[in-house]
C-alpha cells in the first residue's frame, strides 16, 4: 500500500510540474504580449485613438486567445498557432505581435526545416524561441535580436540578442529551466551563452530522427 501511494504521489507531482511549466510556457509570452500591447495603447490614446482603438481590437482577440489556450492546456492539446500555421509560421506570428510594441527589432530566419518534423520537437523548438524572446523584451535592453532555425541532422534553434548579456545558465529561474527542460524531454541540447559581439546566445539541438 505504502508504495502505490509513493508511485501516485510522483505521478501527481509529476502531472504537477508539467502543468505549471506549459502555464509558464504558453500563457507567459502570451500575456508578456498583451501587457506590451495595453501599454502601447495607452500612450497611443493621447495622440491617435483611431490607432489605439484598433490595437486595442487586436488585444482583446488575443486575450480570447489566451483562454483558448487555457482549456487547450488543460486538454493537453499542441498550441493553436503551432498547429494552424507550422513551426516556422507559429515563430513569426509571436514575433509579429511583440515588434509593434516593442522597440527591439526581431529578424527570423528560417532555412531548410521541413514541414515533417515530430510534434514534440516542434513543440519544444516553439516553447523555446516564445521564451528566449521574453527574456529578450522583459530583461535586456536589446535593440536587435535574430531567431534562427535550421536543420543538419538535428534541428538547430538559436535566439541571439544584443542587450546586456545574461552570462551563463547554470542555475536561472522558471523560464530558463523551463527551456532546458524542453529541449532535454526530446533529447536534445540546450545552451545559454555570452554572444560573441555582446548581448545573449540561446542555443538548442533538437534530435528529429524517428519521423512524426
Amino acid at each position: 500500500m505504502r508504495r502505490e501511494f509513493a508511485v501516485s504521489t510522483d505521478a501527481a507531482d509529476e502531472v504537477r510540474r508539467r502543468v505549471l511549466r506549459d502555464l509558464h510556457d504558453g500563457l507567459g509570452p502570451s500575456l508578456a504580449a498583451i501587457a506590451l500591447g495595453l501599454r502601447a495603447a495607452r500612450h497611443l490614446l493621447a495622440r491617435d485613438q483611431a490607432a489605439a482603438g484598433l490595437l486595442l481590437a487586436r488585444l482583446e482577440e488575443e486575450v480570447r486567445g489566451a483562454v483558448g489556450e487555457v482549456r487547450r492546456l488543460a486538454a493537453g492539446a499542441c498550441p493553436a498557432e503551432l498547429a494552424r500555421l507550422g513551426l516556422a509560421g507559429a515563430i513569426r506570428a509571436h514575433v509579429a505581435t511583440l515588434v509593434d510594441r516593442h522597440p527591439v527589432r526581431v529578424r527570423v530566419d528560417v532555412d531548410g526545416v521541413p514541414p515533417g518534423l515530430p510534434l514534440a520537437v516542434q513543440v519544444a523548438a516553439y516553447r523555446i524561441v516564445c521564451e528566449a524572446l521574453t527574456n529578450v523584451v522583459r530583461h535586456a535592453g536589446a535593440r536587435t535580436c535574430a531567431v534562427r532555425l535550421w536543420c543538419a541532422d538535428d534541428l538547430h534553434v538559436e535566439v541571439v540578442d544584443d542587450g546586456c548579456g545574461a552570462g551563463r545558465g547554470d542555475g536561472g529561474g522558471v523560464g530558463l529551466n523551463s527551456m532546458r527542460d524542453r529541449a532535454h524531454e526530446v533529447g536534445g541540447t540546450w545552451a545559454i551563452e555570452e554572444a560573441a559581439a555582446g548581448g545573449t546566445r540561446v542555443a538548442a539541438e533538437l534530435p528529429v530522427a524517428g519521423g512524426v
